[in-house]
């Protein structure tokens, strides 16, 4: 099915029940309370839980003849009895797996087809008070993002029902997860596939840093939003993006199209930063509850998906996730990371036993822009304290992505165009810090 839910129990097992009957009895009635609150007519094709998902289906755009000024971008979803140019087939299997949370936003992936191509489409259930993705989608666009997949088509299906729309989004197929991409290579060596890692690990953060540098912060990079095919990276799921206030790109505009209201929006993006995260790739701030995110939680979280991507196809058999994964609740995983980060032989403690001197070079780069201030290693502190802030170091992190431009991309085997990589600039010294508003901006610690 396409969410299917077990709620708990419903009765106790006992004559005699004491207080830690409870609790799971509580939880589920909360459960069945939720679930019984959404209303089937309108989500019954998104919520079901009916396994007859496939067939072919067609998303309208929704046109009221009592309204000439109805917004287009609300669509209407009709099941078709066969195949058109405008439909979308949705075949058995074609589910992509990930985790879904009963609470806050919820988003279902699929691989399908349109007009004969491959692409994915993704439904999200997504609280009013937060940006759709769609218009995160334009504003990269807008801003000429690399590594940004196209948009097929978008809308929404439902404006606002119990506080949650309804989003479409069909974007091109870009492939697959870094480790798969690596998993389907196991005859090249080591080095040769670290040097591949390597190559996506520096477009994932060229893009993160072109997105922060027009005000938009993607707030959870994981293994499923650093994907590669036919040698091409992109990096989608910017279903929890924030915009700064001193954002490039006119999201005025965006919110009458893509209808949000931009004061809420920049107003409740801080309130549950910590619960947006997948906990394996998140940075240490981040599991410890820092409410406030940079550039540098991101450019970490990338630094994450590389070094996991590595351990993966160093392990027999394989693992869901690099050491730490197992550890139980986040202020763990974080401590533990903490302290392999501090160890001169972190590699080794996070579990990648090989690379290739380039990946090694690539990551004491990034362990040190993420780990050390003034010569002084602040994992600790970071895992300790949540509301440490750790500055941004901008023109480090400029200076490292020239570097990288001579280091990485001059050998690189994955390209983001086949062209040479977009301009980050000259030098540490020419470019102007970008415009940021203070809650992106990270500040030293007071002492």
């Amino acid at each position: 099915g396409w969410h299917n839910v077990g709620l708990g129990p419903f009765a106790y097992t006992d004559n005699q029940p004491d207080s830690r009957d409870f609790d799971p009895l509580s939880g589920t009635i909360c459960k069945l309370l939720y679930f019984l609150s959404l209303p089937p007519q309108k989500f019954g094709h998104f919520c079901d839980v009916s396994r007859r998902i496939w067939g072919d289906y067609e998303f309208v755009r929704r046109r009221d003849s009592t309204d000439e000024d109805q917004d287009p971008v609300l669509v209407d979803v009709n099941f078709s009895k066969d195949s058109t140019d405008s439909s979308i087939t949705i075949a058995k299997e074609c589910r992509i797996e990930q985790t879904i949370d009963l609470r806050g936003r919820m988003a279902h992936k699929f691989r399908v087809k349109h007009r004969g191509e491959r692409a994915i489409l993704k439904l999200s259930w997504t609280p009013v008070d937060r940006l759709p993705e769609s218009a995160v989608y334009d504003a990269l666009k807008a801003a000429n993002i690399p590594n940004i997949p196209s948009v097929i088509d978008s809308g929404i299906i439902v404006k606002n029902s119990f506080g949650y729309r309804v989003e479409y989004l069909l974007i091109e197929d870009c492939g697959v997860p870094l480790v798969e991409y690596l998993q389907a290579q196991l005859t090249l060596g080591i080095d040769e596939l670290s040097d591949i890692a390597a190559s996506v690990m520096s477009q994932a953060v060229e893009c993160i840093y072109s997105a922060w540098n027009a005000g938009i912060l993607h707030c959870n990079i994981t293994a499923d939003s650093v994907v590669v095919k036919d040698g091409r990276v992109a990096i989608p799921d910017w279903g929890h993006a924030k915009f700064a206030k001193d954002c490039a790109v006119d999201v005025d505009t965006l919110a009458a199209k893509w209808l949000f209201d931009k004061n809420k929006v920049a107003g409740d993006e801080d309130c549950d930063a910590p619960t947006t995260v997948t906990p394996l790739y998140a940075s240490i701030p981040v599991l410890v509850g820092a409410t406030q995110r940079s550039i540098v939680d991101d450019v970490e979280s990338a630094f994450f998906v590389a070094m996991d991507a590595l351990y993966k196809l160093q392990v027999d058999p394989p693992v869901v996730g690099m050491v730490g994964a197992e550890v139980g609740g986040r202020k763990s995983l974080a401590f533990m990371r903490a302290g392999c980060m501090g160890h001169y032989r972190y590699m080794e403690a996070v579990g990648v036993a090989k690379c290739s001197e380039l990946f090694a070079w690539l990551t004491d780069t990034f362990r040190e822009y993420l780990f050390v201030r003034n010569g002084e290693y602040i994992g600790r502190d970071l895992a300790i304290d949540p509301e440490f802030e750790r500055t941004v170091e901008i023109q480090q992190l400029e200076r490292i992505l020239v570097q990288i431009k001579e280091r990485v991309f001059g050998k690189s085997p994955v390209s983001n165009t086949g062209k040479k990589p977009s301009q980050v600039g000259k030098s540490s010294t020419s470019v102007k810090a970008p415009r940021r508003s203070k809650r992106f901006q990270s500040k030293k610690r007071r002492r």
